[in-house]
């Protein structure tokens, strides 16, 4: 599931496009349905443990797994297993707070990772330049454009300012980054390049890589997280 649950399967708080699913107790009602054990977790958190078993954690007992897509989503691997912080919501990442132009007058404003450094963000920038623009795939495909290829690098630095404050803060070994638009390779190593020239010194230890189990992450996360927990 997306958005914060904690370990009875009872959805804590979600900001989404369903109505009235804050409260709803997932496990139970899915429980009672199927007459079945369900085990009901995060969506990144469930792609994180994919990555983690399977994918490009493999082997780190250590690491973070950042996505990018509508929003930004989170989690957290720590000695092989989730760290689900005090009330079962760490991770959210895109809710990180950078200071940005104020759109609305001089000097700076806050504003949430999400809403600088998302895939829908760039999006949104883009069509600025090119109302056409309906994804991220026609990004990357013409991200090279004069017109666009500042729009791009912004954005591009906008994702970076975040990667580099979890790293200040976590010191990883690893950030496994997912969401479709981090497959495109030419902008992962911008990403990649741009993060390492923010980090203070003794911080370039860490390792971006781009996660390998695609949009099943979070299906083949869900299913092993399953077996793990029941």
């Amino acid at each position: 599931t997306r958005g914060q649950v904690d370990g009875d399967g009872v959805i804590l708080f979600d900001n989404g496009p369903i109505s009235d699913y804050t409260g709803t107790r997932v496990k139970a009602h899915l429980e009672t349905a199927l007459g079945l054990p369900v085990a009901v977790e995060n969506d990144v958190n469930c792609a994180a443990w994919a990555e983690a078993m399977l994918g490009a954690g493999k082997d780190h007992p250590d690491f973070l797994c950042v996505t990018y897509g509508t929003g930004i989503g989170g989690a957290i691997i720590q000695n092989s297993v989730l760290y689900h912080g005090a009330n079962w919501s760490a991770g959210e990442f895109g809710a990180m707070q950078l200071f940005s132009q104020n759109p609305h007058g001089e000097g700076l404003c806050a504003a949430f990772y999400e809403n600088l450094a998302s895939a829908s963000a760039l999006v949104e920038q883009a069509q600025a330049v090119d109302p056409a623009i309906q994804d991220g795939r026609q990004v990357c495909a013409r991200m090279s454009e004069p017109a666009l290829s500042p729009v791009v690098d912004r954005w591009v630095t906008n994702v970076s300012w975040g990667l580099s404050s979890l790293i200040h803060i976590f010191n990883p070994r690893l950030i496994v980054l997912g969401g479709g638009i981090l497959q495109n390779a030419e902008l992962f190593q911008k990403i990649d390049a741009c993060t390492q020239k923010q980090l203070m010194p003794g911080f370039e230890v860490v390792q971006l890589k781009q996660a390998q189990l695609g949009n099943s992450a979070g299906l083949i996360g869900a299913a092993l997280l399953a077996e793990h927990i029941l």
